[in-house]
């Protein structure tokens, strides 16, 4: 998912690069590397969480309470939703000032692969799914989740983007920032799921 988040990440070139880690802190590690792809740089963010699979699905499918744990989000809506493996949601993100406000519609398709005990959730940024908004800036990009089920009963998160915030936003000053939106995303993400709504949900996918 993304879930709605506005990602600022790194320097442009067109060279390979393996992953860097950026943050290693409270079991969260945060890493970038330059794809070639993009003029920003993509993010990975890994972890073990306590809880259950369905906890995990049972937040990501609460779109209205994005902003609840997704790093900047200011505003989420759901405006489509297939069963429990598909769901298109508008979500704006704050921008430091001086920059206008990112705004993108994503789509999560949802995989649960019973053989490894995998759940993965590809993200999809529809660019042209909704009319562009004045003064919010609309991003591209695409990512997913990965969540696998351990023998030791926690789940091994991760969480990996590539998005371009577009506007006027240096690349420079988006480095800057590359660890921020997935490090305080997990950090939300981990205490979210221990809520009492989100516990004994089930759902028929997941088997």
């Amino acid at each position: 998912m993304i879930l709605a988040l506005f990602v600022v990440c790194g320097i442009f070139s067109h060279a390979q690069e393996k992953w860097k880690l950026r943050k290693d802190k409270n079991g969260i590690k945060v890493f970038s590397k330059i794809t070639g792809q993009s003029d920003f740089e993509a993010f990975k963010a890994k972890m073990l969480v306590d809880g259950s699979i369905q906890d995990f699905v049972a937040v990501l499918n609460d779109i209205e309470s994005l902003p609840d744990w997704a790093h900047n989000v200011k505003y989420a809506d759901l405006l489509e939703r297939s069963g429990d493996t598909l769901q298109v949601y508008y979500s704006e993100a704050r921008a430091p000032f001086p920059f206008r406000n990112r705004d993108g519609i994503y789509l999560n398709r949802v995989r649960w692969i019973a053989d490894s005990s995998k759940l993965f959730v590809d993200i999809e940024l529809l660019h042209d799914y909704l009319e562009m908004k004045d003064k919010v800036v609309r991003v591209k990009g695409k990512g997913f989740w990965s969540v696998i089920v351990l023998k030791t009963g926690k789940l091994d998160v991760t969480f990996q983007m590539q998005v371009d915030p577009g506007g006027n936003i240096p690349a420079w000053l988006a480095n800057i920032f590359v660890s921020n939106t997935p490090y305080f995303t997990m950090l939300k993400l981990r205490e979210i799921m221990k809520k009492e709504k989100y516990q004994n949900q089930r759902f028929d996918f997941i088997y």
